[in-house]
C-alpha cells in the first residue's frame, strides 16, 4: 500500500529545489522594470513551488527510505516466522509484528500527506519552471 503512493524518483525534489535555488540566484540579476506584471507573478508562482518543495522534498526522500526500511524488516520477520525463532515467542513475534504495523501506518499517513501535497503542485512546477528558464535565458544569455 504504501509503496504504491511513490510516484516520483526518491530524489527528484531534492534535484529539483537545488535547480530551483539556481534560478532562483540568477533571477536576484534580472532589471524588475524589465520583467511584465505576467514575469513577476510567474516568479512569484515559482518561488512558492520552490518553497513547498524546499519544506517537503526531504520528508518524501524520508518516507521512501522509511518504507523500504519497514519492507525489509518485514521481510526479515517472515523469514524468521519460517525459520521456527518465534515457535515458543507468541508474544515476541506479536509485538514485533505490533511494532511495524505502527510504524507502516505512520509512515503510509506521511506519504499519503507528502506525496498528495507534490502532486498537487506539479503542473504548477511544469508550467513555471519553462516560463522561467525562458525569462532567464532571454534577459541573461549564458557567455560561451
Amino acid at each position: 500500500m504504501v509503496r504504491m503512493q511513490f510516484k516520483f524518483k526518491m530524489d527528484e525534489f531534492v534535484e529539483r529545489k537545488s535547480e530551483m535555488e539556481k534560478q532562483l540566484i540568477k533571477a536576484q540579476f534580472l532589471n524588475e522594470k524589465s520583467l511584465s506584471e505576467e514575469d513577476k507573478i510567474t516568479f512569484d508562482k515559482y518561488n512558492g513551488v520552490y518553497r513547498v518543495y524546499k519544506s517537503l522534498g526531504t520528508k518524501y526522500k524520508q518516507s521512501v527510505l522509511t518504507a523500504e526500511d519497514i519492507f525489509y524488516s518485514i521481510k526479515g520477520l517472515e523469514k524468521q516466522l519460517k525459520n521456527g525463532n518465534y515457535d515458543n515467542d507468541i508474544e515476541g513475534f506479536k509485538s514485533e509484528r505490533n511494532l511495524l504495523k505502527g510504524r507502516l501506518a505512520t509512515n503510509l499517513k506521511l506519504t499519503l500527506e507528502v506525496t498528495e501535497k507534490l502532486t498537487t503542485v506539479e503542473p504548477l512546477f511544469v508550467r513555471t519552471s519553462e516560463k522561467v528558464d525562458a525569462i532567464i535565458e532571454a534577459q541573461l544569455p549564458e557567455k560561451e
